[in-house]
């Protein structure tokens, strides 16, 4: 049996009389030993001397700077104080055996009920895994991942991303839906064929959602920032040497990915190393094939895409691994752009860009490198290097292996000294120098200007 007290005082943050309820055990009360009451007169006469002394207590309560309650009157009040900041305390932890840890006749019905209902429902502790409200996993069939809903869905015309975890072991992933069986089954297949290549992104996991959807199971990566990037010219020759790797790979096992873009690289967490994402658009390729018929559809995103691709009559293509080789090169003039002036590199990546500025920007890198006496080495080599990969016929282009082996960009390291005065913050003002020592000459020689911006 158990006795309940009630006890009713102010409190510092509420004026008005609080009434607590404490769980008291009646061997509080009655003493077998020192009593021979009936325990009902022994109940009785506690409760009325803890009456009066919580009258005490609050005819000596103190100033409020002082503790909400003073020494303790009754020889059991200490106890019954003792026991309910022990109550609130384990309460907060939810641990209820702690709780009624002081009446053992409370705690054996809970024990008896616990006991049966594991005898019922047997469940394992390992095998429980604590679901958020806003976490669900992507299947009924498929327990081993959980979405969060708190990470945005990305939703494009060909598939659909969402974002959570593995639960074995709380990796960060992505989980793109293709609903196309056609297109997912052609993905599954290439990366499943590029499992061992480098700078390309794995696949985890694949299956079957509810919808009898295919889900792709990948790592989570961050976004690659061509701004970001190109603060540094020795950060430029990182991201193009890994991403030439990653396509010498794959072309090497005869795949052509076709839609090389920004949003199409990403970035791992750890060494920010450059990852080639989205197969979707890939294909495997027959390298032997002379005919004159197009290989390859015209597909890929506006801007990044090569001439040969949009105009397969007017070229004779004997490699079409080569139109990844121009996409990138789009890719590398967005980097390049605030490095070499009056090339109109500012074009590159936007939607107004189309064969006709291209060349005319192959041109302006042209005179570019003959005039390399007032650049850097470096950058005279990696305006080279973005000629080399935009130029129209892919005839004059060099595959990604052959660029990595001989060009110079990749095969000279910069001194120190060189490395340093390539920082973006320090080479924008090195550029108004050089744009204006140019203009003087120019102006000395009477020579007419076109192009001083």
């Amino acid at each position: 049996m158990a006795a309940m007290s009630i006890s009713t005082f102010p409190s510092l943050y509420n004026p008005e009389p609080v009434v607590k309820y404490d769980l008291i055990s009646t061997s509080l009360f009655y003493n077998s030993s020192s009593s021979s009451k009936p325990a009902s007169t022994t109940n009785n006469n506690t409760i009325n001397s803890l009456r009066k002394s919580l009258a005490l207590q609050r005819l000596h309560m103190g100033p409020p700077h002082r503790s909400f309650l003073p020494q303790p009157l009754h020889p059991f009040l200490h106890q019954i104080q003792h026991t309910h900041k022990k109550t609130q305390s384990t309460h907060l932890a939810g641990k209820l055996e702690d709780i009624m840890s002081s009446s053992p006749l409370l705690i054996a019905p809970l024990k008896k009920e616990a006991a049966a209902s594991a005898a019922s429902t047997p469940v394992s502790c390992q095998s429980y895994v604590y679901t958020a409200p806003c976490e669900h996993h992507p299947s009924k069939g498929q327990t081993d991942y959980l979405v969060n809903d708190m990470f945005p869905k990305l939703t494009h015309d060909l598939s659909t991303i969402e974002f959570g975890i593995r639960i074995a072991d709380f990796m960060p992933l992505a989980f793109k839906t293709v609903p196309v069986a056609g297109l997912a089954e052609k993905e599954l297949q290439l990366l499943h064929g590029l499992v061992d290549v480098p700078n390309v992104i794995h696949l985890e996991d694949s299956f079957v959602n509810d919808n009898g959807d295919t889900v792709l199971v990948l790592p989570m990566l961050k976004k690659f920032d061509c701004h970001a990037v190109n603060k540094s010219i020795c950060a430029v020759r990182k991201t193009m040497k890994q991403a030439l790797t990653g396509l010498a790979a794959v072309h090497a096992k005869n795949i052509v990915h076709l839609d090389i873009n920004p949003s199409n690289m990403m970035v791992t967490h750890a060494k920010k190393d450059i990852v080639i994402i989205d197969f979707g658009l890939s294909m495997t390729i027959d390298r032997t094939c002379k005919s004159g018929q197009p290989q390859v559809p015209i597909c890929g995103t506006t801007g990044y895409i090569a001439p040969e691709v949009l105009r397969p009559q007017h070229y004779d293509v004997l490699d079409p691994t080569l139109a990844d080789i121009y996409s990138l090169g789009i890719v590398l003039g967005q980097m390049l752009e605030p490095y070499i002036p009056d090339c109109d590199l500012h074009y590159f990546g936007s939607k107004y860009l189309g064969l006709e500025n291209t060349n005319q920007t192959v041109a302006y890198l042209k005179d570019f490198i003959t005039q390399g006496a007032h650049y850097p080495r470096v950058l005279v080599q990696a305006a080279d290097l973005l000629r080399v990969m935009l130029e129209e016929n892919p005839k004059d282009r060099k595959s990604a292996q052959d660029l990595l082996d001989s060009h110079a960009f990749f095969s000279s390291c910069p001194t120190p000294a060189t490395s340093s005065t390539l920082m973006l913050c320090d080479w924008l003002y090195r550029v108004q120098e050089i744009k204006y020592q140019k203009y003087l000459l120019q102006e000395q020689a009477g020579c007419e200007i076109y192009r001083y911006r």
